[in-house]
């Protein structure tokens, strides 16, 4: 049993419905609605998380190894063998390309699926050698919504292209700044330039000292990020009127505010807080995936009626609180 958890934790369930409902996502943005086809787009998403992430570790085990933040991950340990990582990320892609080519084929969706897994690939291979490849990673998270929506049809909805950026806004915060903030210290023993370091962020005693150009970015970015989130209601896509309540705009407000509150938190917190910061991440991590049902509940409920929508929600929710829990017990902390 032991040696299935060190391959579970390989793969980071807890994270694996943000880029598993992309293209999900995509596809309900441009009026897909069979079931049959949106498990197949989520089993694919599920599958180019898995190649995402063990693809990651595979080509950082070196940089890993001298972390002292990630010296239990699976790789380090030896607990999951490099080749067998290797496979694993490698099976992933081909069972995904095999379940679009059977049911879901067409050019175009195809282009974008081999897209996203190259940016994804570029990103894993350079992102300790460049900085702002978050970027790159942005870029390949908006392809795998356009992917969804290119298996509908070879016409986009404006909304596809709204909820896509909304992703590409959060994984550039989430990697560009989130993760690499809590990384500054050992990076730069390393020599590594992440966007932080790159914007005059460094570590002193337990302290990040943080310049005034680099909380601009950050913010920014979050600003970006909120805004294009409004733009389903803003633009008429989606209705902010709940049975007679603005119940989705209220909701948008509320999850609005978690985030603007943890990036103030995961850009405050010291260094000898370092697991603050990780909790402040996940929450910031789980709201925002919770905003992509949340502004477009009024469109699902017009489709789908209330119960499925609900049941997503509740599934965003629990998935996260159960896989860490089982994983990391009442810390919820992963290898970070």
């Amino acid at each position: 049993m032991g040696r299935v958890k060190q391959y579970v934790t390989l793969i980071r369930p807890y994270g694996i419905l943000f880029l598993g409902f992309m293209p999900v996502f995509g596809a309900l943005c441009n009026g897909e609605f069979n079931l049959l086809h949106l498990l197949v787009l989520l089993g694919i998403g599920l599958l180019a998380h898995i190649f995402t992430f063990v693809q990651n570790d595979y080509y950082d085990v070196e940089v890993d190894r001298r972390s002292k933040y990630v010296e239990g991950r699976p790789l380090i340990t030896g607990g999951v063998p490099r080749r067998h990582a290797l496979i694993l990320f490698l099976s992933s892609f081909i069972l995904s390309l095999g379940l679009a080519l059977v049911f879901l084929f067409s050019l175009r969706s195809l282009l974008f699926l081999l897209i996203a897994y190259l940016l994804m690939t570029l990103y894993n291979r350079y992102s300790k050698r460049l900085p702002g490849m978050e970027f790159v990673l942005g870029l390949g998270v908006l392809s795998y919504g356009l992917f969804g929506g290119y298996t509908v049809s070879d016409t986009l909805s404006p909304l596809v292209i709204i909820i896509s950026l909304i992703g590409f806004f959060q994984w550039v915060f989430s990697v560009g700044i989130s993760a690499n903030l809590k990384d500054v210290e050992s990076d730069a023993q390393l020599g590594i330039r992440t966007t932080p370091i790159l914007f005059g962020v460094r570590a002193a005693n337990t302290q990040l000292k943080k310049t005034t150009v680099f909380f601009i970015y950050a913010y920014g970015i979050k600003i970006f990020h909120l805004f294009v989130a409004l733009l389903p209601f803003l633009l008429g896509y989606t209705s902010i009127m709940m049975a007679g309540l603005p119940i989705p705009l209220l909701s948008y407000v509320l999850i609005a505010g978690v985030l603007v509150f943890t990036t103030y938190k995961i850009l405050s917190t010291s260094l000898e807080r370092r697991d603050m910061m990780l909790r402040y991440e996940g929450v910031h991590e789980g709201f925002a995936l919770l905003l992509f049902p949340i502004v477009l509940l009024g469109f699902l409920i017009e489709h789908t009626g209330i119960l499925p929508p609900l049941l997503l929600i509740i599934l965003l929710v629990i998935w996260p609180l159960i896989s860490l829990r089982t994983l990391f017990g009442k810390t919820l902390i992963p290898l970070e």
